[in-house]
């Protein structure tokens, strides 16, 4: 089996919980001589047009974290065995919601938030992708992070925008007013940035909230996971989303910040998996992909005709 994701041979990416979430999982339970991670980075080579994708040797082939682990756990590799009938209701119904609600607040910290947008997210795909890719690519995941925000009415306004809007009320004459001009854009844009990362700091706490109630009503809420001792799929992808939106390459923090001084205790003992997880992935090799999988142009004109 080969499981692509994004990221190289030598650093998974940081962009997307699903790929971190599968790549994870196979680790835990699969044994390693029966898998192989290729950091394709091309989505290309997947029928919904995302990673992560698994592919079979007869060419068979899963698309996204639910398609893959459905798959798995049919062929006996199931994370959740330990759950019983009622638990791992309960368990697909978090998934579901986890998987929804914390992808609004991922997009946002890595495609909204412009410190992190213009000088982490950005940049980092011309380590993945060639040119022109590494610059069409991030643009259109942020086109896609933006409809996802909209959904709870969060929502950022681009230089051009608010340049377009200061213009009608103030007209540049001169060099030093045009400097001046640019001045007073980029500080209302870290004003509006400061509002966004607030109305997205509201949404996140009902969101932790939900999870610390669930876990509570469970019984578990002394546990590290939602269900007890055993790591679950849903315990995987909220601890995936957490390691996205607290990574220490971010530029602005106000995720990890938040959670310091509102929420330690939940962000300590969701992360406390990641030592285990670590310790099973030091033991994979991560590969590059062949040619045909690569994300190049000759390979996007091929797959488009064919």
């Amino acid at each position: 089996m080969e499981l692509h994701v994004w990221g190289t041979p030598d650093k998974l990416a940081i962009i997307d919980a699903d790929c971190l979430a599968t790549i994870w999982y196979m680790a835990l339970i699969i044994p390693t001589e029966k898998f192989q991670i290729i950091t394709s980075s091309n989505t290309d080579i997947s029928k919904s047009g995302k990673l992560p994708t698994l592919r079979l040797e007869n060419n068979e082939q899963y698309d996204g974290f639910l398609d893959i682990i459905r798959y798995l756990s049919e062929q006996g590799y199931d994370l959740d065995k330990s759950l019983n009938k009622e638990q791992k209701a309960l368990n697909h119904g978090l998934l579901l919601y986890i998987q929804d609600k914390f992808q609004i607040i991922t997009d946002y910290t890595l495609f909204l938030n412009k410190s992190n947008y213009e000088s982490y997210t950005r940049s980092i795909f011309k380590n993945y992708l060639p040119f022109p890719m590494q610059y069409n690519t991030p643009l259109h995941f942020r086109s896609i992070a933006k409809k996802n925000c909209e959904r709870i009415g969060l929502t950022i306004e681009d230089k051009t925008e608010i340049e377009q809007e200061m213009l009608k009320n103030v007209p540049t004459v001169s060099k030093v007013q045009q400097l001046k001009h640019e001045s007073m854009i980029e500080d209302k844009l870290v004003l509006k940035n400061s509002v966004s990362n607030m109305k997205c700091l509201n949404y996140y706490q009902n969101l932790i909230e939900t999870i610390i109630k669930m876990q509570k009503e469970l019984g578990n809420d002394a546990k590290i996971n939602i269900f007890g001792d055993q790591i679950t799929t849903c315990d995987l992808i909220l601890v995936a989303h957490l390691y996205i939106q607290t990574h220490q390459s971010l530029p602005d923090q106000f995720i990890t910040n938040y959670l310091i001084n509102l929420s330690p205790g939940f962000l300590e003992t969701k992360t406390s998996n990641l030592s285990k997880i670590e310790l099973k992935l030091s033991k994979i090799k991560i590969e590059s992909p062949l040619f045909k999988d690569s994300p190049n142009l000759l390979n996007s004109i091929r797959y488009l005709l064919f």
